[in-house]
């Protein structure tokens, strides 16, 4: 007698059932724990490009920021000597009023009879003449020439301010930067990742024009 005719043909199914549930449930269950490995690979794939960014940035900031600080010293540098240069500037403006002065009463003075009284005061008219000329147009300390020393620091300042706001604003961009790439590490969010690196691109773009064109970077 075979063993299966004793077996009700109702069982027989029964247990062929039974048997294929738990291998539905196990494949389900590998495919979960395959899918779960996935995420967790993307997941850590996606921390490690937002801590290189992260490093990335936090580079360029210390980079800006050093930049930044170096014409934020050449500003008040280049202040301090333009304004003691047109001190000096003011202070031969004096002298050659003062000369042009001096020389104009001399003429109103009544002429002397003396020879060597004359030839004394044409002396001294000449040297005030002199002096006045030497006050306006001396190459090296006349006034033309520190006014063009003074323009020179101003327009230093100037290009030394407009490199310290180029370097603010890229300090600044870089900041927001790390700011999102932080915060896509804890949210797991590529958009937050892209724009945190799109703003890291811009701090950039601004660190370079504050080295070579400060004009468009200052803003």
């Amino acid at each position: 007698m075979c063993v299966g005719s004793l077996v009700p043909a109702g069982t027989a199914g029964s247990i062929a059932a039974d048997d294929e549930i738990p291998e539905a449930a196990m494949n389900d269950t590998i495919v979960h724990h395959e899918n779960a490995e996935h995420a967790a690979h993307a997941a850590a794939h996606g921390s490690k490009r937002a801590a290189l960014l992260i490093a990335m940035l936090a580079a360029a900031l210390a980079v800006s920021e050093q930049q930044a600080k170096k014409a934020e010293i050449a500003v008040q540098e280049n202040s301090i000597l333009a304004a003691d240069t047109w001190s000096q500037y003011q202070a031969k403006s004096i002298r050659s009023a003062l000369a042009q002065d001096l020389e104009r009463l001399g003429y109103t003075l009544e002429q002397p009879t003396r020879a060597e009284l004359v030839a004394a005061r044409q002396g001294v008219l000449r040297q005030f003449e002199a002096d006045r000329v030497r006050y306006e147009t001396d190459d090296k300390d006349g006034k033309a020439a520190i006014a063009a020393r003074a323009e020179a620091f101003e327009a230093a300042r100037e290009h030394a301010l407009e490199r310290a706001h180029s370097f603010d604003n890229a300090a600044a961009a870089l900041e927001l930067g790390i700011v999102l790439a932080t915060a896509s590490v804890v949210t797991l969010s590529r958009p937050l990742i892209r724009f945190a690196g799109a703003l890291g691109t811009a701090g950039v773009a601004l660190s370079v024009l504050g080295a070579v064109a400060p004009s468009l970077g200052a803003f």
